[in-house]
């Protein structure tokens, strides 16, 4: 695998982290979105993984309990993952709770 190449969204990442509840990172598929949100998570969970999609379906809130910011990647497969999110951080009242990456294809946005 090779090395980490920062990007310009590095930095905006880590700003947006230290000034809001999450961060939303969309794109294209394969173009390094998760790449670059672990390089800034604490903890991830990936929902285009069968076991965390299926446990996140049963009970959203279970992937909120770990290190942050924690990634959520591919939340948009478990759209309810969106609402548990912004709840959670307006319950917490802290900055850097949380990264969400979704691909723009499989969101339809684009």
């Amino acid at each position: 695998m090779a090395p980490y190449r920062p990007r310009l969204i590095d930095s905006r990442i880590e700003r947006k982290l230290r000034s809001s509840g999450g961060v939303l990172i969309r794109g294209a598929r394969q173009a390094g979105k998760t790449t670059t949100a672990l390089r800034h998570a604490a903890s991830a969970a990936r929902l285009d993984e069968p076991s965390s999609r299926r446990l996140t379906e049963v009970e959203p809130a279970a992937i909120l309990d770990c290190a942050t910011p924690r990634l959520i990647d591919e939340w948009q497969m478990v759209p309810d993952v969106w609402n548990v999110v912004r709840h959670e951080i307006d319950a917490r009242q802290t900055k850097g709770q949380f990264i969400l990456t979704g691909s723009a294809i499989t969101l339809g946005e684009f």
